[in-house]
């Protein structure tokens, strides 16, 4: 029996776990190919959001730490699976809701793939519970936009003087290059 696993359109941070019941020259190979990932999951996605493990290269912080840590999975989700978990071994499969694009799919995972679990991660709360009150924060307190000033009389005396300097070096030059 195939089994069929349906991720609804618009899923955003959940992620699957599957264990990976095949050699390591299997799992390695599995990794290097998308078309292997592909026909594992019996669907198309975003290979960029699947990672293909081994446990053995997480070292002391084991997959458990991975997920909590470096997949912001909260501990009361991963407490009823950490025995499952822990007893793992070679190599792993996750996959990130951002592999489906929004889109309604159905997995339909090879028989070496066997799923472990489904997480969701923790996510953000951009509400604030206080108010800003600072006088900066109110609409329109920023200073007017400055105008620039035109330049004073006595500036643009000095720039003509300026000029005038130039255009007489550059006659007197014309002048003696005539003459000599």
């Amino acid at each position: 029996m195939t089994i069929r696993i349906t991720i609804p359109a618009e899923e955003t941070g959940v992620l699957r776990v599957f264990s990976l019941s095949m050699n390591n020259q299997d799992a390695k190979q599995l990794k290097s190919s998308s078309t292997a990932i592909f026909k594992a999951l019996g669907t198309n996605l975003d290979c960029n959001q699947v990672e293909i493990i081994a446990l053995a290269d997480l070292g002391d912080i084991g997959l458990v730490g991975y997920l909590s840590e470096g997949c912001a999975i909260p501990s009361d989700q991963l407490d009823p699976d950490i025995i499952k978990l822990n007893s793992l071994s070679g190599w792993v499969l996750i996959i990130f809701s951002n592999a489906f694009k929004n889109a309604a799919t159905t997995l339909k995972p090879a028989s070496n793939l066997n799923l472990i679990g489904t997480y969701s991660q923790t996510k953000t709360d951009w509400r604030t519970a206080q108010t800003v009150t600072a006088e900066s924060a109110k609409p329109f307190t920023a200073p007017p936009l400055t105008i620039k000033k035109k330049p004073s009389d006595a500036a643009m005396s000095g720039r003509i003087a300026t000029l005038a300097l130039i255009v007489m070096f550059a006659l007197t030059g014309l002048i003696i290059w005539i003459a000599g």
